[in-house]
């Protein structure tokens, strides 16, 4: 599709500012995102224009003043997106325009893999066959850079608006660089050295052994297409780097599960995919929540990844894991209370990954595992924390302790100064938590 004149437009969305979702470190990162693309169109001889208000009455109304006659997004598999975008067509439609939706979020949205002929997504093991056969057909091509055409001469005059003005916060929080050139240089950062290792060394949080880039794919600052493309091209380049970088792209792979979950159905964003967990007895834990929303739990393993996503926006993947579980399986908390806190806080906080995620640590979602799920706080910390260097830069109260003692201080004869003792025993919560579980699967007792 070629125009002979372009406005692009990005619109803040009053909806999501005053939603819980858009919190100081998010907004942060995507003004500056939007910040960086203004800048980057400008060297180009083109201008960004920056509104603020309801998508579903601004575009239509700039289409208008602007007689353009085609209006072009890319889709979002999101409820509320959905429903917006869906309103923007209709109102460019009954006023003689056009608007259409282009995919770029994903490589392959659902329709585009049927790994179970016609029923619905729910086991990634064929998911990620069917969707290996699909790119088999059409694997992503290199990017071409367009010309821009001209833009329009009656330009509304408008400013970037200011962080303040749209709500954010100012706290010290140490976010990701937002923008393309920030995640470009992440990427090939990460395929040139850590890539390589990635496979073992992914689930170490001490270590800079990830890509670092959700927040960036979660905002488009770099396709997703890209990611895979470029990630082919340094296994082709050095071999040795097959091994860690064909796990990354199974993780890739793993994202575009959830989101095809979400593209067939956006009511599993906070719905069971096993219905049969609507029975569920969840806690209403109020004490137990506020604990583990402030990495004061007691377990210094789990304590460090609240407080590093509270500090940064970012949470390390095990550590994303390991805190669902403990909420959902130690406290038997609501799945659901936690998505949303980690949705709140989360600079790449994504429907469709943050609830296939929790759904996982659950055991309410699309698992193939038969046995239940508990992890043990104080193993992964070993395993994952060896020699305790996360935990001391999150917990800076058990600092001084050696690497034996870090994981359990509590066995200590002298626990250190504002650490709290652990909010429950790991082997009473977990057989608890059997149990819980076990009457989900004999089902309603006979009347």
């Amino acid at each position: 599709m070629r125009a002979s004149r372009l406005a692009t437009v990005f619109v803040f969305d009053d909806v999501l500012l005053e939603g819980p979702g858009m919190r100081g470190p998010r907004l942060r990162f995507v003004h500056g995102c939007v910040t960086s693309l203004r800048d980057a169109l400008s060297r180009r001889g083109h201008e960004l224009l920056v509104l603020r208000g309801d998508p579903r009455v601004v575009v239509p109304e700039l289409a208008r003043s602007l007689d353009v006659q085609v209006v072009t997004w890319n889709r979002d598999p999101g409820a509320y997106a959905r429903r917006r975008d869906a309103a923007v067509a209709a109102a460019l439609d009954s006023s003689g325009r056009r608007g259409v939706s282009f995919k770029d979020h994903v490589v392959f949205e659902a329709s585009e893999v049927a790994p179970c002929q016609d029923r619905p997504i729910a086991v990634y093991s064929p998911y990620r066959k069917a969707w290996w056969r699909r790119h088999a057909q059409a694997p992503p091509r290199a990017p071409r850079v367009w010309s821009l055409p001209p833009g329009f001469e009656a330009w509304p005059e408008t400013a970037l608006p200011t962080l303040p003005l749209l709500g954010a916060t100012i706290d010290g929080a140490t976010i990701e660089t937002p923008g393309e050139a920030a995640a470009q240089q992440r990427l090939t950062c990460f395929l040139e050295n850590a890539g390589a290792s990635y496979r073992e060394n992914r689930d170490r949080p001490a270590l800079d052994a990830t890509s670092r880039l959700s927040a960036a794919i979660r905002f488009g600052t770099i396709p997703i297409r890209e990611c895979f493309r470029r990630a082919a091209e340094a296994i082709e380049d050095d071999p040795r780097r097959r091994a860690g970088l064909e796990k990354w792209i199974d993780e890739l792979i793993w994202r575009e599960f959830y989101q095809a979950i979400l593209d067939e159905d956006p009511t599993r964003a906070w719905r069971n995919h096993r219905p049969e967990f609507d029975a569920m007895e969840w806690e209403e834990d109020d004490e137990g929540f506020d604990r583990w929303s402030t990495g004061r739990t007691g377990y210094p393993f789990v304590d460090a990844g609240i407080r590093e996503l509270r500090a940064t926006g970012h949470m390390h993947n095990r550590l994303r894991m390991v805190v669902a579980s403990f909420l959902t399986k130690h406290l038997l908390i609501d799945w659901r209370r936690g998505a949303r806190f980690f949705m709140e806080w989360l600079v790449d906080g994504d429907p469709a990954s943050n609830s296939g995620g929790w759904q996982w640590a659950a055991s309410t979602g699309t698992d193939a595992q038969e046995v239940l799920r508990v992890f043990n706080p104080i193993l992964q910390s070993k395993r994952f924390d060896p020699e305790g260097d996360y935990i001391r830069r999150w917990v800076p109260e058990l600092a001084g302790l050696d690497a034996q003692a870090i994981h359990e201080p509590w066995t200590l004869p002298l626990v250190a100064a504002g650490h709290p003792a652990p909010l429950v025993e790991h082997e009473p919560a977990r057989r608890r938590a059997l149990e819980r579980h076990a009457r989900i699967a004999r089902g309603p007792s006979d009347p």
